[in-house]
């Protein structure tokens, strides 16, 4: 018999968070043979408060007897993004292909509903593993191919990242709050993220402005979070032209988190992101020496940037697939099960 209940992770035992990181390790191991498992400590960390940009979010767990076999956690996206529910299903390999997934699914519709979500979205589907079926039979439709690429530190050839800063611009960095000399620029270089392409997802990139900005800053600040930034600055103008960014978690100090990376339109083909890249790996390195591990997502439709990621020594990994589908659409499906 299998039951499905809420999970509250601030209320949760500590026998309760081994059962729930146990089907996630078990589920990695089959989809991403492998790679690192998160550790237990940032699970729990993750779900108690997640992390910044992702909005609030709720978890449930699914029992077969005793013994829980499978989880759905939910994030509800803000601001652009209000009406969609951002959806992850994981069930233990063992207790696969007996309806639970399915389940979790449906527990959840009625939430999204009453938090006035129109679609629900997955972002973690791994190409290839059985989540993609699964996903079809529910009518969720493939909208983008997301590829998946890391950097191992002790494996890679440094020399890569020797790379010069184009003629006209010079490199600036910061950890945590931008100057307030580039503030203004530094946002509009980040709105050029606006040009990746999010194929047919009803996700859209933030709108960013100065107050933005220094919002996201504080709520990484809350956290605990190190948020580095390069940034390519024109020697002419004095405006940022492009920069990356870094995190790194107090829970998982080994780790860095590649989040955006973005040049404006009249910057780019002068290799600016190449470059403020290679000197966010020399500066993290240097002074993170316990760095293990780097890690980043692309859109596959952006050969460019996969490209560049490859120049600096990043590897591959298996990619994954968003889907979509319309709350209306499950809520439907479900109602003809029961």
């Amino acid at each position: 018999m299998v039951t499905i209940e809420r999970f509250d992770p601030l209320s949760a035992t500590e026998a309760g968070f081994a059962a729930y990181h146990a089907v996630l390790a078990a589920s990695r191991e089959t989809d991403r043979p492998g790679e690192p498992v998160l550790p237990p400590g940032e699970l729990a960390g993750r779900l108690a408060r997640p992390l910044p940009g992702m909005g609030e979010a709720a978890q449930w767990v699914a029992y077969r007897g005793n013994e829980l076999v499978a989880f759905a956690e939910v994030h509800f996206l803000e601001a652009e993004n209000r009406g969609i529910g951002l959806v992850d299903v994981v069930v233990h390999p063992a207790a696969r292909r007996s309806g639970i997934g399915t389940a979790l699914l449906h527990a959840v519709l009625p939430e999204l509903r009453a938090r006035d979500r129109r679609s629900v979205e997955g972002w973690q589907v791994v190409a290839g593993s059985a989540g993609e079926p699964w996903a079809e039979a529910l009518g969720f439709r493939p909208v983008r191919t997301i590829v998946r690429q890391a950097l191992v530190v002790a494996e890679a050839d440094r020399s890569r990242w020797d790379v010069t800063v184009p003629v006209g611009y010079r490199v600036v960095r910061w950890a945590g709050a931008a100057p307030d000399a580039l503030l203004d620029s530094y946002a509009r270089a980040r709105a050029a993220i606006h040009d990746a392409p999010l194929g047919g997802s009803g996700f859209q990139w933030p709108a960013w402005t100065a107050e933005r900005v220094r919002a996201a800053e504080a709520e990484a600040r809350s956290q605990g979070l190190e948020q580095r930034i390069v940034a390519a600055v024109h020697q002419e103008t004095g405006e940022v032209a492009g920069f990356t960014e870094v995190c790194v978690h107090p829970r998982r100090p080994d780790w860095g988190y590649q989040r955006d990376t973005a040049v404006l339109a009249g910057h780019r083909g002068h290799g600016l992101g190449r470059c403020v890249k290679a000197h966010m790996i020399r500066w993290l390195v240097a002074e993170r020496p316990g760095l293990r591990r780097i890690s980043t997502t692309t859109g596959a439709e952006n050969a460019h940037m996969i490209r560049v990621n490859r120049e600096l020594g990043l590897g591959s990994l298996p990619a994954v697939i968003a889907v979509q589908q319309d709350l209306d659409a499950l809520l439907s499906r479900g109602t003809r099960r029961a």
